[in-house]
């Protein structure tokens, strides 16, 4: 699991100045994440922090709902206390991988290995700094250690559950997420006070809907959402048709200024997570409803 670095001189004076936080899980590792921090940088900024949960580098390849699962399993998890050393590892990989060709990332599990006789042992925050010191502890890794102190920093926003908002976002995606597998990620929702927002058949469907053009669409085919080559399906090619839009890249302006028209359309749709499993419909547009209230509120 990883944040965001720029999350965290927030976190550091988040006691002074806190803002309601939206923690967001989604299935895709570009789309839905881009446009949620495009989104909290619109919009919603002032009174209101997006963050994205996003999967450690090593587990990119890991897209199926069910995965999240985990994902908020290990976030809820989390001890803002204590830190078990497998998660150390991986937090230590992601920030090798955003800064590549610092450190000798298998030193450094080793040295760990030699501290440490199980991943599953838990190392008392208090005891970092000495620990980051000793890992990247010749002259030249001094400064490298304070850098990524503040990684982790970064990496341990806190989670209120009376004030924020823990959320799950994903597709019904039939090739690869079987109606078992739906309702697995339903119950651990309900059971763990995750909020969960789905899109039949895909994201791309809550995208089309900021724009008239799904007025005079098929709804059958748009629930089939076909291949119409190796690579795309139908819609988003009806997406770059419109606006260029592409799963890696997309101008967030031009959905920006459709926001509240997407939301008065998915009306016209499914919404209920439950009836989701089987009809076309989205009820996203019910996740930025209740951001843009509670900036509102606040």
């Amino acid at each position: 699991m990883r944040i965001k670095e720029p999350f965290a001189q927030e976190r550091l004076s988040e006691e002074k100045n806190y803002k309601a936080k939206y923690f967001i899980a989604s299935e895709g590792q570009t789309t839905e994440p881009r446009y949620f921090e495009k989104l909290n940088q619109s919009i919603i900024s002032e009174n209101v922090t997006i963050i994205n949960i996003l999967r450690d580098y090593a587990n990119l390849g890991n897209s199926n709902p069910t995965y999240l699962i985990k994902l908020l399993q290990e976030f809820l998890n989390s001890s803002d206390s204590e830190i078990s050393v497998a998660e150390l590892k991986n937090k230590i990989a992601n920030w090798a991988h955003e800064n590549p060709s610092k450190i000798n990332l298998n030193v450094i599990n080793d040295e760990l290995d030699k501290i440490y006789k199980s991943n599953k042992y838990k190392i008392p925050y208090a005891d970092l700094e000495n620990l980051f010191m000793r890992l990247f502890k010749s002259d030249i890794y001094k400064d490298l250690a304070s850098h990524f102190s503040l990684y982790f920093i970064a990496q341990d926003v806190t989670y209120s559950p009376t004030t924020d908002s823990l959320n799950m976002v994903i597709d019904r995606d039939k090739d690869s997420f079987t109606e078992e597998q739906y309702d697995e990620v339903v119950k651990f929702c309900d059971d763990n006070n995750v909020n969960l927002y789905v899109s039949n058949p895909s994201f791309e469907f809550w995208l089309l809907l900021h724009f008239k053009e799904i007025e005079y669409e098929d709804n059958q085919k748009l629930l089939e959402n076909p291949k119409v080559n190796n690579s795309r399906r139908y819609l988003e090619k009806r997406l770059h048709d419109i606006c260029k839009y592409t799963k890696t890249k997309f101008s967030f302006e031009h959905f920006e200024k459709n926001v509240h028209d997407a939301i008065l359309r998915e009306k016209n749709y499914e919404e209920n997570v439950i009836k989701l499993k089987n009809n076309l419909g989205t009820n996203v547009g019910k996740l930025v409803v209740q951001i843009i209230k509670t900036k509102s509120e606040n």
